[in-house]
């Protein structure tokens, strides 16, 4: 019960935040003279619409496939007590291994698709390996060793892309076209929602069963909350830790990939476009939960879109407002200590209301058999 209540307040705390960045990013709209009310509407109709030749709703959905992505690999990180910020890297090299194996393998498409999935994977989660193993072993903080790690992978980026992948003398640096039966099926073409969407939404089920109903997520759990519980009830914490390290950053690796098979279906200079570090914000206001990384993945999903279909085509806002609003609702969430414990305070007294309630209505019907 105490858990299910520390959970709830979690929830209650994490939409506030999201509620007061959009206040405050609605009075930076009022600002400008335009009624934050009828930007609100917009902004909702951009993200969650239904009309038009592609649903913007099924955009989104389709936008938030990476975000769900990299949000689940950065949880992974924080449920052991390690913050990993080398995501973008493990997407990184996910795509390049798509991209190059796409075109260097000839397999018949059912047996290639899944040898590149696997390599992803293993590139991904290899290079979640290294800030694991610089942690365990030698103390090396996981931020600065991921921000280096990041760096490298961008800069890998640029030479494989401009040199070995390249495929033309053109002015942008790019590899070659990936072959058709390569691509990830898109169940609304334009919308980018399809398979990896589905492949997302599976990851999200599978990452819970894993870290609530398995040993391994027991300890995974026990090494992030109570590490001297785990250490004295026998859990290898460096093994837990290394394990844990390597799934996250295999996950990453499969979003990079399935961004190179079902979107880009290419590699190109300037494709690391921060999904990585965004992934830590989805993973922070979902409060390390996969069903939290998924909401809070289509949210902010949502956002963006709106601000860029709803906001700037419709009301003249730029669409870096929707960067701005997203950067809000994480300031929130870092500062929730000012306000946490008035909001506990009046999520516990609207939680013993209900509770109050639910109580006298049974009372009510006991009384009246």
């Amino acid at each position: 019960m105490k858990n299910n209540k520390g959970l709830r307040s979690n929830v209650f705390v994490s939409i506030t935040a999201i509620l007061l960045g959009i206040v405050a990013s609605f009075l930076l709209i009022a600002l400008t003279g335009i009624s934050p009310l009828k930007a609100f509407g917009v902004l909702l109709s951009g993200a969650f619409g239904t009309s038009g030749r592609v649903s913007p709703f099924l955009i989104t959905l389709g936008q938030s496939t990476p975000l769900i992505l990299t949000g689940l690999a950065a949880m992974y990180g924080f449920r052991v007590g390690v913050f990993c910020i080398a995501q973008e890297g493990q997407y990184v090299f996910g795509a390049v291994m798509a991209a190059w194996l796409g075109v260097q393998l000839h397999l018949p498409p059912y047996i290639e698709v899944p040898c590149i999935f696997i390599a992803s994977i293993a590139a991904g989660g290899l290079y979640g390996l290294i800030p694991g193993l610089l942690k365990v072993k030698l103390g090396v903080n996981e931020i600065i060793s991921s921000i280096m790690l990041n760096n490298i992978a961008t800069l890998a980026l640029e030479y494989l892309v401009a040199f070995p992948l390249r495929s033309d003398a053109g002015q942008k640096a790019q590899s070659a076209v990936l072959d058709q039966a390569l691509w990830l099926p898109q169940f609304v073409k334009g919308s980018r929602w399809g398979v990896s969407f589905v492949i997302a939404i599976t990851l999200v089920f599978l990452s819970y069963i894993y870290i609530w109903k398995t040993p391994g997520g027991y300890e995974m759990r026990m090494v992030g909350k109570a590490p001297l519980f785990a250490k004295y009830g026998g859990i290898k914490s460096d093994r837990v830790v290394l394990r844990t390290m390597f799934i996250g950053g295999g996950i990453a690796g499969l979003a990079g990939c399935m961004e190179i098979l079902g979107n880009y279906h290419r590699i190109m200079t300037g494709f690391s476009s921060g999904l990585g570090f965004d992934g830590l914000s989805v993973a922070m206001l979902g409060g390390s939960h996969p069903f939290g990384v998924l909401l809070v993945a289509i949210l902010l999903a949502g956002i963006r879109q709106g601000a860029q279909l709803g906001l700037q085509i419709n009301l003249k806002i730029p669409r870096e407002l929707g960067g701005v609003l997203i950067a809000l609702i994480i300031f929130f969430v870092a500062t929730e200590n000012i306000y946490r414990p008035m909001v506990e305070r009046i999520y516990d007294k609207v939680f013993n209301f209900f509770h109050r309630l639910k109580k006298n209505s049974i009372g009510n019907e006991e009384s009246v058999k």
